[in-house]
């Protein structure tokens, strides 16, 4: 029996509950102690409350960055309160890092964890169904992968301790510096020669006269007729002389 109450005191939260804000002590372990009462975490798998941030898919140093805590379901409760930071993700230090900047004043305030801002927690005990900030990563690169740690707090024994984000990783470490390409000059194409499509000319033909056709001059033919003999008396010596009329036509 005393060993099972030894067991259980070493998980009582060690850090008194304020109704305006967690305490600079809070820092460390960011776990609650109601004041006069024990009390102990409930179990993160059981949780009804994430954590979401616009870093998910890794941050730049100086980036800055949303997170929200909210319901997973509508029909979960409202919490009161909560203390949010920023550490590395293996765990293996507990300083906060970066710097809260934006965030509904009426709401919430800085705590000085690690840095001035280093920290946001509730300002009183009005219930919420979710918060919201800004988150500017620190300028220094090399930090490697972070996560947002939140405590959320739904009452006065009902708390969950160190809820998780999704780790983001150090994009300036993975990201090569742009390469650029060396300029090889474009090979100059020719551009294909179009000969223009010569037209020719028509060729007008010159009409070929054809020469106009010589007239031989018609010649008139003569008819010759055999020569008529007449046979006329010689008045002179009574002789007959001969007289050859010839008859042309």
């Amino acid at each position: 029996m005393m060993l099972s109450c030894a067991v259980l005191l070493l998980f009582v939260t060690a850090v008194r509950s304020f109704p305006t804000g967690a305490p600079l002590e809070a820092c460390s372990s960011m776990a609650p102690l109601v004041s006069g009462h024990l009390a102990f975490p409930q179990s993160n798998a059981g949780s009804p409350y994430e954590i979401q941030t616009s870093a998910a898919d890794g941050y730049v140093p100086g980036g800055s960055y949303s997170v929200n805590i909210t319901r997973k379901l509508p029909n979960d409760r409202n919490f009161r309160g909560f203390l949010c930071q920023v550490r590395v993700a293996d765990g293996s230090s507990t300083a906060a890092l970066g710097s809260f900047t934006t965030f509904d004043t009426a709401k919430a305030k800085n705590l000085s964890c690690t840095t001035s801002r280093g920290a946001v927690t509730h300002r009183n005990r009005d219930l919420v169904s979710e918060f919201t900030a800004q988150w500017s990563a620190p300028i220094q690169s090399g930090q490697g992968s972070l996560r947002f740690l939140c405590t959320v707090v739904q009452q006065k024994t009902v708390f969950y301790v160190q809820l998780q984000s999704e780790a983001f990783a150090d994009l300036s470490a993975t990201t090569s510096p742009p390469t650029i390409a060396p300029t090889t000059a474009e090979p100059t194409t020719a551009a294909p020669t179009t000969a223009e499509p010569t037209t020719a000319a028509p060729t007008t033909a010159e009409p070929t006269t054809a020469p106009e056709p010589t007239e031989i001059p018609t010649v008139a033919s003569f008819t010759t007729e055999p020569p008529t003999v007449v046979l006329r008396p010689n008045d002179e010596d009574g002789m007959c002389a001969i007289v050859f009329d010839i008859v042309t036509s």
